[in-house]
């Protein structure tokens, strides 16, 4: 694997060959940690069983090992977890699952979308429907967006799309495009056409959006996906 650096946050600022995380403002602004240092994997510290590993109890930066772990909701405090099972060659901060070549999380709410994410757009309101949030991901200036198409994940109907970022970053607003906000953070990618993968689902009627971020190098896009798409949720309908 290559070297890499510490996580702290969805957003990540995905730099060519390595996973950069970073703890990003309104305005976009990252802040790098530093180097993380060679650690052994990761192991709960709880008895094992049969329940899934809370990702929390992990230590920040060490490998995890194979198996299904409970992951907390971006931008949201409560009982909401997304249950996934991890591959080999995963590691995690928190909330988000990484790897060299991407990582991946979900968020229990959108509030904002950048119209550009590129050259820095107006901040619009994300809706609260699939529709709406859809929508205005379509219409983003400067990106390279899919149209949904339908999808079920965790019995759970919704919409999936992509959003590919320029090839040329040297253009965009601090080399970095910034996509949306669950208040406080936004979605950002440095990693020229890195892609963007957006499910967003209708989970006991509350707006649920995972999200894989993708170096388009990588040769491990399709587990980065799959984690997402083979998720179950728990807690959901106490947001």
């Amino acid at each position: 694997m290559s070297q890499r650096h510490p996580l702290t946050i969805w957003p990540v600022a995905l730099a060519a060959g390595a996973v950069l995380i970073g703890a990003c403002t309104n305005t976009g602004d990252t802040t790098n940690t530093g180097e993380a240092t060679t650690q052994s994997p990761a192991s709960p510290t709880t008895d094992a069983s049969d329940d899934p590993i809370d990702i929390m109890q992990m230590a920040e930066d060490a490998p995890l090992e194979p198996g299904t772990y409970s992951v907390p909701f971006l931008a949201v405090d409560g009982p909401a977890r997304a249950i996934v099972h991890v591959p080999e060659g995963y590691f995690g901060r928190g909330p988000v699952i990484g790897s060299d070549g991407g990582d991946i999380a979900f968020w229990g709410t959108v509030t904002k979308v950048d119209t550009d994410p590129c050259l820095g757009g107006k901040h619009i309101g994300a809706g609260t429907s699939v529709h709406d949030l859809a929508t205005k991901l379509v219409a983003l200036r400067h990106m390279k967006t899919s149209q949904p198409v339908p999808v079920t994940i965790g019995g759970y109907h919704g919409v999936h799309l992509t959003l590919t970022a320029p090839a040329d970053l040297d253009r965009c607003r601090g080399g970095n495009v910034s996509i949306l906000t669950g208040g406080g953070t936004w979605l950002q990618g440095d990693v020229p056409s890195g892609i963007f993968h957006e499910w967003i689902l209708n989970v006991h009627g509350t707006r649920v959006v995972g999200g894989a971020r993708i170096n388009p190098s990588t040769a491990n896009a399709a587990e980065l996906t799959h984690m997402v798409e083979s998720a179950h949720f728990t807690g959901v309908d106490q947001l």
